[in-house]
């Protein structure tokens, strides 16, 4: 589970993007930061380093990037928190192509890239592989995918079609590239998303929280339906169905059950953002979403469901009524010694 957020406008475009990433990094992420744009050439330009924004703006040049395109990524991975050699900043978002003309990243995980990286590697350049390791970031594979569908005279609204039903797991992609330098590709099952639309510029990002410079000047903010594919420009969002045949559970959510497992379970310890997610997961998700365990555990498996801004909104709202409070802990994670974590409690 990662951090992302994309930009079309004329808003200088590295401080809005890294705004963005360092007020939704403390959530999961801040294992690595990038960013990518398209120049005033007309060129993918791509800045990234492990770490933090913090850090990240002081061992790069992404402060410098300019474009009225862009993309930024905070990595969070469970590999790199336990083993930093995960961590490396060729492993880091967002990824090209061979060419070096699409710039992506990726939201979650793919569970059957190890099957797609053997099949690919004879014929495409990894360059986030660490032969220390033998190992690539999974979401590597998506460039190279969608990059073999462009090749063959699809547009990328049909590349993301072919190449999205053949990545297990969790999965989010969204792109930039040279061909359409005014236009952001969004392609999402189930993954964290949230648009806003202003005038002549529109906005995304995984968390509300990712918008705050600017939401008082968007005219419209909303979470698009599962399951989409969406073209960004300027201004505008369009969205359609990705996947015909992939299944949207209607899942409806008790805010009352969640909040009665969040104060439980705070109750005991406080808790970062991700390990309070996971405590929950086994003890009142199901329960919140009216199914059994073995149905949730079928529906992260299998549907790729991931829970994360209506959890925000159930613990934001917890915190505007004095239930709970929140904070930032630093603590030594990948290669950084200060990587930022939302920390919950009683009062």
């Amino acid at each position: 589970m990662c951090q992302l957020v994309g930009y079309i406008g004329d808003r200088p475009i590295a401080p809005l993007v890294l705004k963005a990433l360092e007020l939704q990094e403390p959530y999961f992420a801040a294992h690595a930061t990038g960013m990518g744009v398209i120049n005033a050439k007309e060129k993918v330009q791509v800045e990234k380093a492990t770490g933090p924004v913090a850090a990240v703006k002081k061992t790069t040049k992404i402060t410098k990037l300019r474009g009225n395109i862009g993309i930024g990524h905070s990595r969070y991975s469970a590999y790199a928190r336990e083993d930093p050699r995960y961590d490396a900043d060729n492993m880091c978002h967002p990824f090209t192509n061979d060419a070096g003309d699409v710039a992506m990243m990726h939201n979650g995980d793919i569970a059957n890239f190890k099957e797609h990286w053997a099949r690919l590697k004879p014929s495409h350049k990894f360059k986030g592989y660490n032969p220390a390791i033998d190992w690539i970031t999974d979401s590597e594979v998506a460039v190279h995918m969608i990059d073999d569908e462009v090749k063959k005279g699809d547009g990328f609204d049909k590349a993301l079609r072919t190449v999205m039903p053949k990545l297990t797991g969790q999965v989010l992609l969204c792109l930039i590239s040279e061909a359409e330098p005014e236009t952001i590709w969004l392609a999402n099952r189930w993954q964290p998303c949230c648009i806003g639309i202003g005038k002549d510029e529109v906005i995304w990002t995984s968390s509300l929280a990712g918008m705050d410079p600017i939401k008082d000047e968007l005219k419209k903010v909303y979470q698009p339906p599962k399951n989409s594919l969406i073209k960004l420009t300027r201004g505008k969002a369009e969205v359609s169905v990705l996947d015909p045949n992939y299944k949207v559970h209607d899942l409806k959510l008790s805010k009352k059950i969640l909040r009665e497992g969040i104060l439980s379970i705070l109750g005991v310890a406080n808790l970062d953002f991700l390990r309070l997610w996971y405590a929950l997961d086994k003890t009142h998700w199901a329960k919140a979403y009216g199914v059994d365990q073995e149905q949730w555990k079928a529906l992260r498996r299998d549907y790729g469901v991931s829970i994360v801004n209506p959890f925000i909104e159930v613990l934001d709202e917890l915190i505007e009524a004095g239930k709970i409070k929140k904070w930032i802990d630093y603590r030594a994670e990948g290669c950084d010694a200060k990587t930022p974590r939302f920390m919950y409690g009683l009062p």
